[in-house]
């Protein structure tokens, strides 16, 4: 049997084309998949932890979990001198940053930026693309910038510090100029979204006010592991007060923690992933099925008549597992190099992203993905040969060979499965619900392919319905083909539904997709418009208030919709020396993003960030009193978030405790509908505006990161497109594979039509109709999924971390709509004109 079976996949090869491609693109997609995801995951973790990655230990204060108070930077010191004398130690590195404001190349304002220092020797962890280490006075190395290169200068303003480094000291600013030894890598500043990072030499950085102690890295002497040196520290540490509230860690362990805060949950990001590749299993899963179920039915007659001749029924399914095993393994080996050589062309046109946060860098094969997309391939494939195998071999050999049409829905089997898809589709909705309510991605996926599952099983009866319906419409548009096309599709409904199942498919995960990184962008930015919903805020370096000619210089420059003054005031709260800015209530509405937390203060009341509470033991609602030299008012407190830059009142409260309060900020709102390029230049042009009044200005605001969050979400979408480019393939291919046998199937009908008048013309026309009826419901049926299934696939992940704002692109989902009817049109031009080729007489006696 053994051989039977490959004498007859030599000679069916032709018959096997379709359904080997189908295999391949469908493993590809999950290798693709899985692949991506290993590749976007070690980048972004490497990244964020790339710090720590080289270092054995770590000595840091954990703002997740310390309870203490962090060691001032004297005090740090200490214990990084007292680290050193550990004989297991090799080498100290103390990571000092300051906040500085830099005057970048090609701009005449000043932007916040961040002055780091670099380690020595194996604890110096930045890599380089240009230029070389700073080993002078007035040298940085940047990370990667809008004009910034090897050789150019910066200006940086340096804020006087206090003796605890907090850069909140008294006295006059000074101004240094650096240039620029080198660039590093992004990825060396990709914890910087949204601000400039410099690294200079550790004098250097002290120098220009660096006191503030990120972390204490040590490098392990040789033949000393790195958690034999952690205990060493914490042993040595351990009757050290000032120390009590630090942490002692491994490299790979502070890695993990960086990564794991910077990204919120490691845990989630790994479900999205994996929630994301088993989306990708499942696809291949059913269309593998449907296209190896559809080519086996056309065997039927053939395998009835090797039963005539004397083989058994096993001996015809283990002739077919055979088949599909050898097809599977062939087919499978060519989807994972097809989907290891996808991922690396995304991986490589998302790497030449030059601005990009997040870098993609090579592509990560592992063992996994490659033994996930072969099991995939031969299994399904298997499995999906055995039922119809096994259907074809309990039919009688002379009953198989008798044309015979497909059983109708009202049959057993038919009432089954519709018994079946009710049944799943109850459980599967509430599931669904229940997950995106709760905010549990799982089990938000598993309800999502319960309720496709069973709109799968109740395909068969809703799509000849649905199909008939449209039939009647726009049926008689096309004449008598037309009319003859809406007849054909529902009275076969097991073919119709066969055919429209692999669109229904694609369409569904290209809009879930789609829909999907719509409300997550959506959703994103309305989270960044609630916390940072200031665009620009201009505000003055060197401490004096701003020129009140300002706010009409900004309100002339292009791009910018709206602008307002900020007065502020020093005053007392509750006892305690503070700033406190007035806002007006009637301008902000016009400048402000959002105000969802009810930030802007009405007359009366003071909107504080919520650390006021813990610092100060303000309670929301409670009264506060705020003092400014002889005048004191009492106001109602509202606890806002901890973003918030200090306290706000209204302007008309201000002026009852400071009639003469300076312009200390202006705020401006950008266009709506600005690119990353136009955003850059609006930025630019405000702060160059800026200069040309308040030469010391400092410009700020969510702008920047509202820039890098699009970017980041560019790659990402990226990668997903990538994926759905895959699928519509899948969906194209299974549209033409079950057209194909379709036509093959009906070659005595269709030579009954052509001896009844039908030309070939009208022939190849119904066929067209067709196939654009059944691709239109499909799409249709898939578009409504995909929405559905997109907005709750992000109000399950993105539940817990604030509102889901649902956003469908109508323009995108139409053209999803559009592009899935042609698809699916176009795939049944070659099957129509095979069928038109054959002469009425050669199709009935063939048939």
């Amino acid at each position: 049997m053994l051989s039977l079976s490959l004498a007859q996949l030599r000679t069916q090869a032709h018959r096997l084309v379709a359904t080997v491609l189908a295999i391949v693109i469908a493993v590809g997609f999950v290798v693709a998949t899985l692949v991506l995801n290993d590749t976007s995951r070690n980048t972004v973790f490497g990244a964020l932890s790339s710090q720590f990655v080289n270092t054995d230990a770590v000595v840091a204060y954990d703002w997740q979990t310390s309870t203490g108070e962090m060691p001032d930077a004297d005090a740090m010191t200490g214990i990084s001198q007292e680290i050193e004398k550990l004989p297991g130690v090799a080498g100290v590195a103390l990571d000092l940053s300051a906040y500085v404001n830099a005057r970048l190349p090609g701009s005449q304002g000043y932007r916040y930026a961040q002055v780091q220092s670099l380690g020595d020797g194996e604890l110096r962890w930045q890599k380089l693309k240009s230029g070389t280490w700073p080993d002078g006075p007035n040298q940085v190395v940047a990370a990667p910038g809008r004009n910034l290169e090897v050789g150019s200068t910066v200006e940086l303003q340096l804020q006087p510090t206090d003796d605890d480094g907090s850069g909140n000291g008294q006295g006059d600013t000074k101004t240094v100029t650096a240039t620029i030894t080198g660039i590093t890598d992004r990825s060396s500043g990709i914890t910087s979204i949204g601000s400039q990072q410099f690294w200079a030499t550790t004098p250097q950085a002290t120098a220009w006010g660096a006191q503030e102690v990120d972390a204490i890295r040590v490098e392990a002497a040789p033949g000393v592991g790195s958690d034999q040196l952690t205990q060493q520290i914490r042993d040595a540490l351990r009757d050290d007060r000032a120390a009590q509230a630090l942490s002692v860690r491994t490299g790979q362990e502070q890695s993990e923690s960086i990564a794991n805060d910077l990204t919120s949950d490691n845990a989630e990001l790994a479900t999205v992933l994996l929630v994301f590749g088993a989306i990708a299993v499942f696809v291949c899963a059913l269309v593998i099925a449907n296209t190896f179920a559809v080519l086996l039915a056309q065997r039927v007659r053939e395998l009835a008549l090797l039963r005539a001749i004397g083989a058994g029924g096993k001996q015809l399914r283990r002739g077919v597992l055979v088949e599909s095993f050898v097809i599977g393994v062939i087919a499978s080996l060519l989807g994972v190099v097809a989907g290891i050589g996808l991922a690396a062309a995304v991986s490589a046109i998302g790497s030449s992203y030059e601005n990009s946060p997040v870098p993609l860098a090579g592509v990560t094969v592992k063992l996994m993905p490659v033994l996930i997309g072969m099991a995939v391939g031969i299994v399904v494939t298997m499995i999906a040969a055995f039922t119809p195998a096994r259907k074809a071999t309990k039919v009688a050999p002379l009953a198989a060979m008798r044309p015979m049409d497909m059983a109708p829905i009202t049959t057993r089997g038919g009432l089954f499965r519709r018994i079946s898809g009710v049944l799943l589709a109850v459980p599967g909705i509430a599931i669904a619900w229940y997950g995106g309510k709760e905010s549990d991605l799982l089990l938000a996926t598993a309800g999502g392919m319960i309720t496709f599952l069973a709109v799968l099983l109740l395909a068969r009866w809703l799509v000849p319905l649905a199909v008939a319906l449209v039939g009647r419409v726009v049926g008689p548009l096309g004449q008598v083909p037309g009319k003859l096309a809406a007849l054909n599709a529902t009275r076969n409904p097991q073919r119709t539904a066969a055919t429209a199942t692999a669109l229904i498919i694609g369409v569904t995960l290209t809009t879930t997709m789609v829909v999907g990184a719509a409300t997550t962008r959506a959703s994103a930015s309305a989270a960044i418009d609630d916390n940072y919903p200031t665009d620009v805020i201009v505000s003055d370096g060197g401490g004096q208030d701003l020129p009140a000619v300002l706010i009409g210089t900004l309100s002339g420059v292009r791009d910018v919709t709206s602008t307002m003054g900020v007065p502020g005031s020093t005053v007392k709260i509750n006892g305690e020396e503070s700033s406190v800015l007035g806002i007006d209530p009637a301008r902000a509405g016009k400048v402000l993003r959002a105000d969802e937390n009810g930030r802007v203060p009405a007359n009366g009341t003071i909107s504080l960030p919520t650390w006021y509470e813990d610092g100060y033991g303000i309670k929301e609602g409670g009264p506060v009193e705020i003092s400014a030299g002889r005048r004191t008012l009492t106001l109602k407190a509202h606890l806002v978030g901890s973003a918030m830059d200090g306290p706000w009142i209204s302007t008309p409260d201000l002026a009852k405790l400071d009639a003469t309060a300076g312009l200390q900020q202006v705020w401006a709102r950008l266009a709506d509908d600005l690119d990353n390029d136009e955003r850059g230049e609006a930025l630019d042009a405000v702060s160059n505006a800026a200069a040309d009044v308040a030469p010391d200005s400092v410009l700020s605001g969510s702008a920047d990161e509202r820039a890098s969050f699009d970017q980041l979400i560019d790659i990402l979408l990226l990668i997903v497109l990538g994926l759905l480019a895959v699928a519509v393939v899948i969906a194209i291919i299974g549209v033409g594979n079950t057209m194909a046998l379709s036509v093959l199937e009906r070659r005595r009908e269709s030579g009954v039509l052509r001896a009844l008048g039908l030309t070939r013309a009208q022939l190849r026309w119904m066929l067209l109709w067709e196939a654009m009826l059944i691709a239109g419901v499909a799409a249709a049926i898939g578009v409504v999924l995909g929405s559905v299934y997109g907005v709750l696939a992000v109000r399950a992940a993105l539940g817990n971390s604030g509102g889901v704002h649902m956003a469908v692109p109508v323009m995108q989902v139409l053209a999803i709509l559009l592009v899935a009817t042609v698809a699916g049109a176009l795939a049944s031009v070659l099957p129509s004109r095979r069928a038109a080729r054959i002469s009425p007489v050669a199709a009935i006696a063939a048939a």
